[in-house]
């Protein structure tokens, strides 16, 4: 039986002052320490979001097991991926959409919007750019990413802002496509250069992104 998967667009208004008390105890808080509520680092070193953010709360909300204790987590055989505010439960469909169900019913139980774009059970959808389809086990870029990346400012005339934007997408892209990362080394280097002297406040992110001519053409090759 092919996969399924349900995906949902989870917005949280207030979402962490409608917590009650048992709910944030079953939280899987930081105690004492440097990141005792202040931002979480992952084991690659990228510091994240504080721990009582929103974005852990679209995990507690959804069952993830490394968030929320085992009584409240998604089932073994449902697996749940969350990117911000987009959430995909995969597995069989009966199992997907069940675990949908109960979402729901915390999303609406903490007055939780859920957005236009919904799948439940369905074999083939699209999450993140991505279009997947569990019927012919393949998966592919959406025509919405496609052209979104083809309508993007050229390389030689970007901002910096312009230009984190289309290596980003580059890289989703490059996932999917199979391209090594490797072979765009000086690319990725270049872009990641330009974003460390904005965050130094060296340069401005409407600052000319100004690649060298032989970054471009990496660039535009990938």
């Amino acid at each position: 039986m092919a996969e399924a998967a349900s995906c949902l667009d989870l917005k949280a208004s207030f979402f962490k002052s409608l917590f009650t008390a048992g709910d944030l105890a079953s939280l899987l808080m930081p105690r004492g320490g440097r990141h005792a509520g202040g931002a979480d680092t992952a084991p690659n070193g990228i510091q994240g979001q504080p721990r009582n953010s929103p974005d852990y709360y679209y995990f507690s909300n959804c069952g993830v097991m490394t968030v929320v204790r085992r009584l409240r987590a998604a089932p073994p055989l449902v697996r749940v991926g969350v990117w911000i505010d987009d959430i995909r439960i995969a597995g069989s469909k009966s199992g997907a959409t069940l675990w949908e169900a109960q979402v729901l019913r915390n999303a609406d139980s903490c007055h939780a919007t859920i957005g236009e774009d919904r799948e439940s059970g369905a074999t083939q959808y699209t999450f993140l750019g991505v279009r997947f389809d569990h019927t012919h086990q393949a998966v592919s870029l959406s025509e919405k990413f496609v052209r979104s990346v083809c309508a993007m400012s050229a390389l030689n005339s970007s901002t910096i802002a312009e230009m984190e934007v289309m290596v980003s997408r580059f890289l989703n892209a490059a996932a999917i496509l199979g391209t090594r990362l490797y072979d765009n080394y000086f690319f990725i280097k270049a872009g990641r250069r330009r974003l460390s002297a904005t965050n130094r406040g060296i340069l401005q992110e409407t600052s000319p992104a100004n690649l060298p001519p032989s970054v471009v053409g990496l660039g535009e090759r990938l």
